[in-house]
């Protein structure tokens, strides 16, 4: 049944196609690449590992315009995910100081070898996404932008009889045989001849289905894309010729695009910070929008892409945060929490100075969770007997469930411009961010009662950015 509606959608794209190849504003084109997956949801016995799996598919483009587009198509995209248990256990007999454990050699055969338990899940998706791309009206094009994606799993070894004897019982029977959710995409155009570009893609989707039940675990990937893009010429030669001979527009240039990269050092705070907490660093990246009001002030929005999060270590129940009942030591933990997120800004930018401009940033920003995950170690100490034993775990937690799925704030920056080439000036700059809302779910009824723990966490960051400013035509 599937390979037939697959069949059907090609066949349609196909003659959209041929019918309206006529139409200077639609493009076609077709598309392969590798995807990475990633897993998310609450994550926390396991270490799981992302594996490389094939993506392909045909699309449709067609112009609003001078700057945007929107695109939809048919994809084929696997992804598999490989969870791996991994525990070292150390016996040491007792009455050794736990001082000296660090040099304390023990005596052959005291040492558990490493243990690993392997599983698999492996998922093949027909996609269907849409969405809104901006492009810059470049030989070298940039573009960036976002949308949906509707996808059916092509892989599915349960029976109709069995899913509806699941949903009849109270108890749904996983996977999915559905998926939907984001889609972030940015890529990079070059024209070889006058109607055929080629270009590289990378994208972000997040999943928004439940597919592995036990761990309400969900489907997401980065991927990356090659591929060629394909528009008919059909423009009026009188039309060409005039197109040609215009004279170029010589006023007031508003319009300006500048992609951005850089450094970002996050850390969190709250109202208790009775935890052992520290800065962390990460990467962001991003592309953002500016509109002249005059000379001096404009208005900037975009989106970027932000590694935030924070460092912990301490004595805690929980691998991510601060929980102890004061009367006994949980396990020792060092971990990173690091958390991915797209943020939107909404900014006014006052520049000051010609050639050389120095310039300040204010304004508001929400942020979209891509991703949440703790890594690190944990160590926790046992007495059995006339054994002493110390396990050690290496951490790999997918946590998305235990933050906010959505943080706004306010933000400031600052930061010098220099003329590059022409319309293209080189910007460095920094931009602190203040998050206002408690990025914590609250701790559901699973959680231990009477703990001295900490329940309110606020992004805050510090962000160093270089980037290029592109003058856009009016």
């Amino acid at each position: 049944m599937k390979k037939n509606l697959l069949s059907v959608c090609i066949c349609a794209l196909l003659t959209i196609f041929s019918v309206s190849s006529s139409a200077q504003k639609l493009s076609f084109g077709e598309y392969t690449g590798v995807n990475f997956s990633n897993l998310h949801g609450n994550l926390t016995s396991n270490k799981w590992e992302p594996k490389a799996g094939p993506i392909a598919g045909i699309f449709l483009e067609y112009k609003l315009g001078r700057l945007f587009a929107v695109q939809s198509e048919i994809g084929f995209i696997s992804q598999y995910y490989e969870m791996k248990t991994y525990e070292q256990v150390n016996y040491y007999p007792v009455g050794i100081p736990y001082d000296y454990l660090s040099s304390y050699q023990p005596i052959s055969g005291s040492i558990a070898p490493p243990y690993y338990a392997l599983s698999n899940w492996d998922f093949s998706f027909l996609r269907f996404p849409l969405i809104l791309k901006y492009q810059t009206p470049t030989r070298l094009q940039l573009g960036a932008g976002g949308g949906l994606f509707y996808s059916m799993l092509m892989n599915d070894d349960r029976t109709k009889a069995e899913r509806k004897s699941g949903l009849e019982s109270g108890h749904p029977v996983y996977p999915s045989t559905h998926d939907w959710g984001y889609l972030f995409v940015a890529d990079l155009s070059y024209p070889v001849t006058k109607e055929l570009r080629i270009f590289l893609e990378g994208r972000l989707s997040t999943g928004k289905k439940v597919f592995i039940e036990k761990y309400s675990a969900k489907n997401g990937a980065s991927e990356l894309l090659f591929g060629i893009k394909f528009t008919p010429d059909r423009r009026d030669p009188k039309v060409q010729e005039n197109y040609n001979i215009s004279v170029p527009d010589t006023s007031f240039n508003r319009c300006y695009l500048k992609p951005v990269l850089g450094v970002t050092m996050a850390w969190n705070t709250g109202k208790k910070l009775v935890g052992n907490y520290s800065e962390k660093f990460g990467a962001n990246a991003g592309l953002i929008f500016g509109y002249r009001l005059d000379k001096t002030v404009s208005l900037q929005t975009g989106f970027q892409f932000q590694q935030k999060g924070y460092a912990f270590s301490d004595s805690s129940y929980y691998n991510h945060r601060y929980a102890t009942d004061l009367k006994k030591s949980g396990r020792f933990v060092d971990s990173n929490v690091n958390l991915d997120y797209m943020t939107v800004p909404l900014k006014v930018n006052f520049s000051f100075g010609e050639k050389i401009a120095l310039y300040v940033d204010l304004g508001i920003y929400a942020e979209f969770l891509l991703n949440a995950n703790c890594t690190g170690t944990t160590i926790k100490d046992y007495r059995n007997g006339s054994d002493y034993r110390k396990e050690k775990y290496n951490l790999h937690d997918a946590v998305e469930g235990y933050y906010e799925p959505v943080d706004f704030g306010f933000l400031g920056g600052l930061g010098i411009q220099f003329p590059f080439r022409d319309k293209i000036k080189f910007d460095l700059g920094i931009q602190y961010a203040n998050g206002s809302k408690n990025i914590l779910k609250k701790p559901g009824e699973y959680d231990f009662k009477g703990y001295y723990d900490d329940r309110s966490f606020k992004n805050r960051s510090l962000s160093l950015k270089f980037g290029l400013q592109l003058q856009l035509p009016n």
